[in-house]
């Protein structure tokens, strides 16, 4: 039996494996690759003993079918679990040790496992991938993260944002004579909605300046995006930017005058503006009595 390994180590975790049976050397998982694993000898302790895994894990729930795609991962745990998987090859056995700590240094969660790659498809490189794969990608990042924003899971559904405008990114440059236009004018659309998306999580932790820039970008684009321009002024908001945010929630309004959100944020904003008013108009008054 080999000795042990680490596979990733930090502060609050550390992944370790251990080879039971050799694999393959020439077949290794990695981004994008489709393995199919047995999943045994599982067994989860804390300080106190035995402890739960993780409520939003899918490759330690009952339901697991043995089918992992690396990179498709939303729960941490299930994310670490890929780590372990990528310093693997086609049938080999390990056991597998996931740690995690307090900032204390105390043991919070200690998973262990045995862990048998059976099957590694092999993919292509993403550099190698089609538009119309990289588009598809794409839609489906997209997709689950809305479908985490819906779940609360605001840091994992950044990362799908994330990764999907990174599939779009991959495409360009567009050639338009193998695109047609609609496409084009799809991913653009698609790009502004993902520039929304991770405006909107950055603003779940009063990231103003990083939701602004994503803002703009979005606007760039489409300069009459509602979602944008709210979301742009409830980040010059929280920079006390008030007249710039002022500036965008009119614009929302002459978009859409019934929009309850932008009514709200105006009212919101109305007494700082006719307080800055005031203040310029006494001091104008000052200067020329």
């Amino acid at each position: 039996m080999n000795k042990e390994t680490i596979v990733s180590t930090r502060p609050d975790r550390e992944l370790k494996k251990k080879i039971i049976t050799p694999g393959d050397y020439t077949l290794v998982p990695y981004e994008d690759s489709r393995c199919r694993i047995n999943l045994s000898d599982v067994k989860c302790t804390n300080v106190n003993g035995n402890c739960e895994i993780e409520a939003n894990s899918r490759i330690f729930s009952g339901s697991f079918d043995g089918n992992v795609l690396i990179g498709d991962s939303d729960c941490f745990i299930d994310q670490d679990f890929e780590l372990i998987l990528q310093q693997m090859c086609c049938g080999e056995v390990c056991e597998a040790q996931m740690v995690y700590r307090d900032n204390a240094g105390v043991l919070v969660k200690e998973i262990s496992c045995k862990i048998e790659l059976r099957e590694v498809t092999e993919e292509q490189l993403i550099s190698d991938w089609s538009w119309q794969r990289l588009y598809e990608a794409a839609t489906h990042h997209k997709e689950c993260g809305v479908q985490l924003v819906r779940e609360k899971r605001i840091t994992d559904a950044f990362r799908r944002f994330n990764k999907s405008l990174k599939m779009l990114v991959a495409i360009e440059p567009i050639d338009p004579e193998t695109i047609d236009a609609d496409r084009v004018k799809e991913m653009v659309d698609l790009r502004v909605k993902l520039y929304n998306n991770l405006a909107h999580c950055q603003l779940q932790y009063n990231q103003y300046d990083a939701a602004l820039e994503l803002c703009n970008r979005a606007l760039k684009h489409d300069p009459d995006n509602l979602k944008a321009l709210y979301r742009r002024c409830v980040a010059y908001h929280g920079l006390n930017m008030y007249e710039e945010a002022w500036a965008d929630i009119q614009h929302a309004l002459k978009i859409d005058p019934n929009d309850k959100a932008a009514q709200q944020k105006a009212n919101m904003i109305r007494p700082k503006i006719e307080k800055i008013n005031k203040e310029y108009t006494n001091l104008v008054k000052k200067m020329f009595s």
